[in-house]
């Protein structure tokens, strides 16, 4: 079994924070990616473009800044979590959406503030497929979790309803349903950790 570990993520790997946003998403851009010998597929190209400028940015929600990667001991990345404090998230929002408007299939104006200005988010997570069912989901979960208790912050995350694993592992780390959440045009379940 691989030895992993956490690196801050830095400009050099919005690639990576790209295809993190992506992924949490429903995209399958990393599963296209990687069957194509890790090379962006042409039909993804400007998609991941702006997904790009988007982690590149230090104002955004998806911004470098606030990605941990998980590496292998050959540097290698295994997954990602992007987390933040919920300060200026509806600055952060319009910003990030601005740059992705012409990606977006739903309306950014009726969806409700994933996370409140006193709690810290955990927002997009992925773990690469063939290092998925080895815990780094679990310890991507744990570093965020330890991320907000530093900040003495509650912890909050949206669950999609029909992704069942995620809420078992949700649930296992101590996070309990705390109502529900309209983005991305869905109904999310909103769950909490308090502090």
């Amino acid at each position: 079994m691989p030895v992993f570990h956490f690196e801050k993520a830095t400009p050099g790997d919005a690639l990576q924070v790209a295809l993190i946003m992506a992924e949490a998403v429903g995209d399958d851009i990393m599963e296209r990616t990687i069957a194509n010998g890790g090379r962006i597929p042409d039909t993804d190209k400007e998609r991941m473009e702006k997904l790009c400028q988007v982690a590149l940015r230090e104002d955004t929600l998806y911004s470098y800044l606030h990605c941990t990667l998980v590496r292998t001991a050959d540097g290698q990345t295994a997954g990602g979590l992007i987390a933040y404090p919920g300060d200026d998230y509806i600055q952060r929002r319009t910003t990030t959406f601005d740059i992705v408007r012409d990606l977006i299939q739903f309306d950014t104006e009726k969806m409700d503030a994933e996370v409140q200005p006193h709690e810290f988010y955990l927002d997009s997570m992925a773990v690469w497929p063939h290092y998925r069912r080895q815990g780094i989901a679990r310890k991507l979960m744990q570093h965020g979790i330890a991320l907000g208790k530093e900040a003495k912050r509650p912890v909050t995350l949206a669950c999609a309803p029909d992704n069942t694993g995620a809420h078992r592992l949700y649930t296992s780390l101590g996070f309990h349903d705390a109502g529900k959440l309209f983005i991305f045009g869905e109904d999310y379940i909103r769950m909490e950790l308090p502090f």
